[in-house]
């Protein structure tokens, strides 16, 4: 069983570690985001006209 500290000290690494990173694109995310969007609206649009 883990003392409460231990698990305080965890939460603070995992947010230094989570404030730390670098923004930048990731241009897969990006581009599956797009895909997903666009057949969703293509398949809604086809199939509230069918």
């Amino acid at each position: 069983m883990m003392t409460s500290i231990h698990m305080k000290d965890q939460i603070h690494n995992t947010i230094k570690e989570v404030m730390n990173e670098k923004k930048g694109f990731d241009w897969d995310e990006i581009f599956q985001n797009i895909t997903m969007l666009s057949l969703l609206a293509f398949f809604m649009t086809f199939g509230l006209s069918w």
